[in-house]
């Protein structure tokens, strides 16, 4: 009898430890105090790209490098970190961090790559927030022919895609152990399709053709220095120059009657990669004729052709310009020549919405 009992309270102990054990381990999911006991909270951050004209989250298909920069209240680096590769692909990817990032200003670069962009090595303890720039890699001319600085500082490269993020002690979630803080991000870097266009006005014959060498094109704008909150810091002109010229069939509605389908012609497209545009600025486009240096187009503010397809043919998103022009990464400009390659100047096709040229000066 006595081994019975021996036996029976053996078991019951076994039962009481399981239960201290599994409520333990309950606890260690639920209670709101890690800091007591054995249980520690793992600190997180995740970043979120949405903020682009499909509205959906891409930061796992597109982003494949991420830096964290965390300042104090007095603007001191008190913590960098940097993944990279394809984890950041994995749909659950969050960065883990030392640091409780509810408590601190976190700026976020995603996407620098060396041959684009320069940023200064910076160690935490030692370097201030206004040391935090970002500045688009620039080729310096040995001559130039121009009074100011056009054709002086040279992008003429595909620029890898790059990316800002901030908040500033911002709201967390949690999820079981995690203490997880969110970080959206803005695409500051755009790609530019210009084309020229090639219309028979006349149904006669083409006397001059329109080849990959016809026309020069640039973009002028000093938009390649950013500071730590994506400002742009004084910088020189850089001239953008196109990194692919190609010929191709071109579909535009710009002479196309209200009911008609868009039309197919012949073109030339030049490919060119700027830096963030923002509302305020004016970025200059010229087109030359190769040969003769002859100005065939020339726009003192592409901006103001951005504004209207903002305000026209997005008029429901009701998007702000600086919204529009920080959601959209790619345009199209597409102007017209007749078969002489002279300008025809009624009309422009931006992102396929079509713009008198009377309502808007050149």
């Amino acid at each position: 009898m006595k081994r019975i009992l021996t036996t029976i309270q053996e078991k019951a102990n076994k039962i009481l430890l399981l239960t201290i054990l599994a409520g333990a381990i309950t606890s260690c999911d639920s209670v709101l105090n890690y800091d007591e006991g054995d249980c520690s909270i793992e600190y997180c951050v995740k970043f979120k790209y949405d903020y682009n004209m499909e509205e959906v989250d891409v930061f796992a298909e597109q982003v494949r490098t991420v830096t964290l920069y965390a300042f104090d209240d007095n603007n001191n680096l008190v913590y960098q970190n940097t993944d990279e590769g394809e984890p950041l692909g994995e749909g659950n990817y969050s960065m883990k961090v030392d640091i409780d990032p509810s408590q601190y200003r976190l700026v976020v670069w995603a996407g620098l790559n060396d041959e684009s962009f320069a940023v200064p090595l910076l160690y935490p303890n030692q370097a201030k927030i206004d040391e935090l720039t970002v500045k688009t890699l620039r080729k310096q001319a040995t001559r130039s022919t121009s009074e100011d600085e056009k054709d002086q500082y040279i992008v003429d490269n595909s620029l890898y895609s790059l990316w800002h993020g901030e908040v500033k002690k911002g709201p967390t979630t949690r999820s079981g152990r995690q203490q997880i803080t969110n970080v959206s991000l803005v695409k500051n870097t755009n790609t530019i399709h210009i084309s020229v266009v090639q219309v028979n006005q006349s149904n006669g014959p083409i006397t001059k053709a329109l080849t990959e060498k016809t026309f020069q094109c640039a973009i002028y704008d000093d938009n390649g220095y950013m500071n730590y909150d994506n400002s742009l810091l004084e910088d020189n002109l850089l001239t953008y120059k196109p990194y692919n010229t190609k010929t191709e069939v071109i579909t535009t509605r710009a002479f196309s009657a209200e009911n008609e389908p868009a039309k197919e012609y012949n073109g030339i497209t030049c490919d060119l990669s700027v830096a963030r545009l923002v509302e305020g600025q004016t970025p200059e486009l010229t087109i030359k004729n190769s040969l003769t240096q002859e100005v065939l187009f020339h726009s003192s503010d592409l901006i103001k052709y951005f504004e209207e397809v903002d305000a026209e043919k997005y008029k429901n998103r009701n998007y702000s310009l600086q919204e529009y022009l920080d959601r959209e990464d790619e345009y199209s400009i597409k102007i017209f020549v007749d078969e002489k390659l002279a300008l025809i100047k009624t009309v422009i096709d931006v992102n396929d919405w079509i713009i008198q040229l009377n309502d808007i000066e050149l």
